[in-house]
């Protein structure tokens, strides 16, 4: 009887040589926990141990011991500087396994540039580069993140005007944005009617608490039709015209 089964044993160990089994999970039994500093997951057979760890701690437990891949701990969204000189790259954390967001949903950064250790204070002004990112979250766990933000273009950044606006509080094109005109903060813009009476000026324009929205400076709602504006921006002298329309 032994020397049959032997003989069984060998056969089968010829005919299957090939079949590789990858790392799973045998049977159903098992769970997984989310607390505001540990998450563990576990299925049946051994003891929990530590897999990764910051503040928070990630612990799974039985025959599913993972190689942990940092990069699946942090969801995150990047936006890249559009071009040389606009430091307008931005991070945007979604989510952090263990670590919940404070109560507001978002989670605090701070952000150092690899290549010269400099702090960069506002996430949505970044100029491309590697960033060590410290994301903190709820009771004061944190996680460190290295974000990479790209440059769409290596030319520097050139002023643009738009020739449209549609300013009928619909979220869609409301707001006259001139492109990069935040590099350039020694500005004036002036819009004129078709008569050739200023209508709306401002100095400083940023695309942001100083920008035109197709009403004049009394704040009353313009007209639709075509208008005239001349910028100083930087020395220089820019004109053309935009048509409001909603």
């Amino acid at each position: 009887m032994k020397k049959l089964l032997y003989i069984f044993i060998l056969f089968s160990f010829t005919v299957n040589a090939q079949v590789t089994i990858s790392r799973q999970v045998i049977g159903s039994t098992g769970s997984y926990q989310v607390g505001t500093t540990m998450s563990l997951s576990s299925t049946v057979g051994e003891p929990a141990v530590q897999t990764l760890f910051s503040v928070n701690g990630i612990l799974t437990q039985g025959f599913q011991q993972p190689s942990m891949n940092v990069d699946s701990i942090v969801t995150y969204e990047v936006i890249n500087e559009s071009c040389n000189g606009a430091s307008n790259g931005s991070i945007f954390i979604n989510s952090v396994l263990g670590c919940a967001p404070k109560a507001d949903g978002t989670y605090s950064l701070l952000i150092k540039n690899v290549t010269d250790s400099s702090d960069q204070d506002n996430p949505a002004q970044l100029p491309a580069g590697t960033y060590n990112v410290k994301i903190i979250g709820l009771n004061g766990c944190y996680f460190f993140q290295l974000i990479t933000v790209g440059l769409d273009s290596e030319e520097d950044c050139k002023i643009k005007f738009y020739s449209g606006i549609t300013p009928n509080g619909d979220g869609n094109n409301d707001l006259w944005i001139v492109d990069n005109i935040e590099q350039f903060p020694e500005n004036e813009i002036k819009i004129f009617n078709r008569w050739g009476s200023i209508v709306w000026e401002a100095s400083g324009y940023n695309n942001d608490d100083v920008v035109w929205n197709g009403k004049n400076n009394s704040g009353n709602d313009l007209p639709d039709g075509t208008y005239f504006y001349v910028g100083t921006i930087d020395g220089e002298t820019y004109k053309g015209w935009v048509e409001i329309t909603r």
